[in-house]
């Protein structure tokens, strides 16, 4: 018998000791390889696990929650099921207990990022959840599991955005810059989300405000702008700077002078990834630019919004 349970910081170690089992050493978050980071982080609670424990007490299933301050959903993924528990439906019992755990939480709803390589979870994920991106090289090719392209060379692989709802999400009034209005507002549709828009036409001011992470596993780098100012120019450099082959910027909706920024952005090759809803404060527009020599542009994508979306990727250069 399989028990279900919501996991403690105390069960850290078991958790980086599954993740080695399934991954090895390719796993792109290196969270879930630091027992003690893991643990101070679900303490914190910036992380919360779920877990599937065999008959002796060893960890077989896990899945996890992201939680970003002041954000009206989290990130559901780090899913990772042992190889002999495989074929029973561990995953989906583990992820409707973390589910409901959120759904306590008071949270409208998740996002989480169906990889390119598992099919039937693409198509899992929009039975009830939303297409809202399309993250190109977003899983090194490292990762243990991934395919090639054909010649035994093996390429980064993509993931996709989804936003699942819960419940009614919370009314939002922002901006949307010229470039992607048409775009932003094709995919809030379907979701039903209260959204109102205002052209991004404000002129940035101040210094603005930016922040830049490193996910050295993953080859990411990621600008979180946050207000659009004179600095704005430093922090693309700086991103530019890692030489990372997979860039996101995530742009805040609630800023008036968002068009400005993503123009500065497009002018360096930045194109469009994403729309996220409730990711922080309010709503987030993230583009990506990537080092296409190693990504596959031409992943497997089950759902038509996937599709769409690259194809806007291949079509704005």
């Amino acid at each position: 018998m399989t028990g279900i349970r919501r996991l403690q910081p105390e069960d850290a170690t078991a958790i980086v000791d599954c993740f080695r089992r399934v991954y090895g050493d390719s796993y792109a978050n290196e969270l879930f390889y630091d027992p003690a980071a893991l643990a101070e982080a679900m303490r914190q609670g910036r992380v919360g696990s779920v877990g599937a424990e065999g008959p002796d007490g060893s960890l077989l299933g896990h899945m996890a929650m992201t939680v970003r301050p002041h954000a009206g959903v989290v990130e559901l993924g780090n899913t990772v099921v042992d190889p002999q528990a495989r074929g029973g439906g561990l995953a989906w019992k583990v992820g409707a207990e973390l589910s409901s755990w959120c759904r306590e939480l008071g949270y409208q709803g998740f996002l989480h990022y169906p990889t390119t390589d598992h099919h039937i979870m693409q198509r899992q994920s929009v039975k009830a959840g939303f297409e809202t991106g399309l993250m190109l090289g977003y899983i090194p090719a490292e990762t243990h599991g991934q395919v090639g392209d054909g010649s035994g060379a093996r390429r980064r692989q993509a993931a996709t955005i989804v936003y699942e709802p819960y419940a009614d999400g919370a009314a939002f009034d922002g901006y949307l810059p010229e470039q992607y209005a048409e775009l932003v507002q094709e995919l809030v549709m379907p979701t039903g989300l209260p959204r109102k828009w205002r052209a991004a036409t404000a002129a940035g001011r101040g210094s603005g405000a930016f922040s830049l992470q490193r996910h050295r596993k993953r080859g990411l780098a990621r600008l979180e702008v946050d207000a659009v100012g004179q600095t704005t120019s430093s922090g693309l450099d700086q991103l530019e700077g890692t030489g990372a082959p997979c860039q996101q910027i995530d742009f805040s909706l609630a800023d008036a002078a968002i068009g400005v920024g993503v123009r500065a952005a497009a002018a360096r090759g930045f194109r469009f990834c994403g729309w996220l809803p409730g990711f922080g404060a309010c709503d987030v527009l993230r583009l990506q630019r990537l080092d296409e020599e190693v990504t596959d542009l031409g992943p497997g994508l089950e759902n038509p919004v996937a599709r769409q979306l690259r194809e806007v990727y291949l079509t704005s250069a």
